[in-house]
């Protein structure tokens, strides 16, 4: 079962749920589970996007306006807090809840202690770019609200591949590493292979991945005997810079 029970009891012991989301990828990081879930319980949900300091301003907005509902922040850069916990007392002063208990929910790795640490102003949630950091229920005061901190979580049937580009699965435990660099590779030429281009110093002609990929590996000298590409470094480091928010989307 994995943590599924620790984050259903903070949903059933919250008022307010805070479903967070990763701004490069709306729809992949919405985790339907926890959203049949939430609906399940009738709770209040609000849709937080998180890393909008790793997009540009123009993609931002084409996500706002597929989400005019929802609130863009950054964690780590302390972006958009105070408006979203404004919103939050206020939310809770017309449900006329006196000590507001949120719960904050989502997929491993798209920054829900970062955002609870900036919403409490000191760092009380354990933050890392690893998958899994949060093992259990954290209650941590933040001004007038209760934060419940969970563990992020995975839907049964979300596959290998999708879980590794989130970052919702640690990528030292996936086997085709490869698969994952791809379809990074193949999200960013659908923006704008300048990214890729500027980054890696490279020149893309076309789309085929095969070679943006062996261009990326030679360029940052991941080759074995006889000058063969070491696919499997080269994906990883793929994947990484990914991670770390160094393609500006």
């Amino acid at each position: 079962m994995g943590f599924w029970p620790v984050t259903k009891r903070v949903i059933k012991d919250s008022d307010i749920i805070l479903l967070i989301l990763d701004a490069r990828m709306p729809e992949f990081s919405k985790n339907k589970e926890l959203e049949r879930m939430i609906d399940f319980h009738d709770k209040t949900v609000i849709y937080v996007f998180n890393k909008i300091d790793i997009v540009s301003q123009r993609y931002l907005e084409s996500v706002r306006k597929m989400y005019p509902e929802a609130f863009f922040v950054s964690g780590v850069k302390n972006i958009g807090i105070s408006n979203l916990k404004k919103n939050l007392l206020i939310r809770a002063k017309k449900m006329k809840i006196k000590d507001p208990k949120i719960g904050v929910v989502g997929y491993p790795n798209v920054g829900k202690s970062a955002i609870i640490n900036a919403l409490a102003k000191r760092a009380r949630a354990k933050v890392s770019k690893k998958a899994g950091t949060t093992k259990g229920i954290q209650w941590i005061k933040a001004g007038g609200l209760m934060v419940l901190d969970s563990p992020g979580v995975v839907p049964y049937e979300d596959n290998e591949s999708m879980l590794g580009v989130m970052g919702a699965k640690n990528i030292e435990k996936i086997v085709n590493v490869e698969k994952i660099a791809y379809k990074i590779i193949r999200m960013i030429l659908n923006h704008d292979k300048k990214i890729l281009e500027r980054y890696y110093e490279i020149k893309i002609t076309d789309d085929n991945f095969d070679s943006i990929f062996h261009q990326i590996a030679i360029k940052r000298g991941f080759l074995l005997k006889k000058g063969v590409v070491d696919e499997r470094r080269a994906a990883l480091t793929i994947i990484r810079d990914w991670h770390a928010g160094k393609f500006r989307l």
